[in-house]
């Protein structure tokens, strides 16, 4: 399999990738609580894992995970992230840097599923098309799933089926066995929101949600690279 990792590039893989595909993936997230199963790092593991798998498929390359973003602190090992001004202009500048080495299209996806992320990576999506000889998109990692039954959440059933399909060595379900999540105060201290990943969580939902979001992220890359093409 082809290399798709920006870091593990050699410089002749890399103009090689460039050349046959200049689309650039950038995955973000954070550093939060996603219950006491999930890994803290959950939401960039997220981004990162749908987009390794739509440059393994489609082309591209994918740039060093950023778990920074705009967070807060409010359990245990929630890192309270970076100032706005800070996160805006890191991603700016990570997309500024993307254009300049040869990408025609850079796509953001933040599986820290909040407005603000979206926004920092928009402002960085139209700093690179302002000139019009670039191409860009932001979006949440749900944002482009089309399939019916399943939707974003906050370490519930679809947040713990990616992480299961992705990274099953990081995710630990008999941490929740006991946590009562029928109760509104009861899954606020859990930080579950959603349906109950012991009873709806599973490797092949989340396999499905992964592919379904992959393929959709392929075919905007192609579109917007056409795009720029005609």
């Amino acid at each position: 399999m082809e290399k798709v990792k920006y870091e593990e590039m050699l410089p002749h893989e890399f103009e090689a990738a460039l050349h046959q595909f200049p689309v650039a993936y950038v995955p973000v997230g954070s550093l939060e609580w996603h219950g006491r199963h999930l890994a803290l790092g959950n939401d960039t593991l997220k981004s990162y894992g749908i987009l390794l798998r739509t440059a393994q498929k489609y082309g591209g390359v994918v740039v060093p995970p950023t778990y920074w973003g705009h967070m807060a602190h409010w359990k245990p090992g929630c890192h309270p992230g970076l100032p706005p001004e800070t996160v805006d202009g890191l991603y700016v500048a990570i997309f500024k840097g993307l254009v300049a080495v040869g990408f025609k299209v850079v796509i953001g996806v933040t599986g820290h599923d909040v407005t603000e992320q979206v926004d920092s990576l928009q402002q960085a999506v139209d700093a690179i098309t302002a000139p019009g000889k670039a191409a860009g998109f932001a979006m949440k990692e749900g944002s482009l799933y089309d399939l019916p039954g399943d939707k974003m959440d906050h370490a519930a059933h679809w947040e713990t089926s990616i992480l299961m399909h992705l990274r099953p060595d990081l995710v630990d379900m008999d941490k929740i066995k006991d946590e009562i999540l029928t109760t509104q105060d009861g899954a606020k201290e859990a930080g579950i929101h959603g349906r109950d990943p012991r009873i709806y969580a599973s490797p092949e939902l989340g396999e499905k949600i992964v592919n379904r979001i992959s393929d959709n992220i392929g075919k905007k890359a192609q579109e917007l690279l056409a795009g720029l093409e005609k």
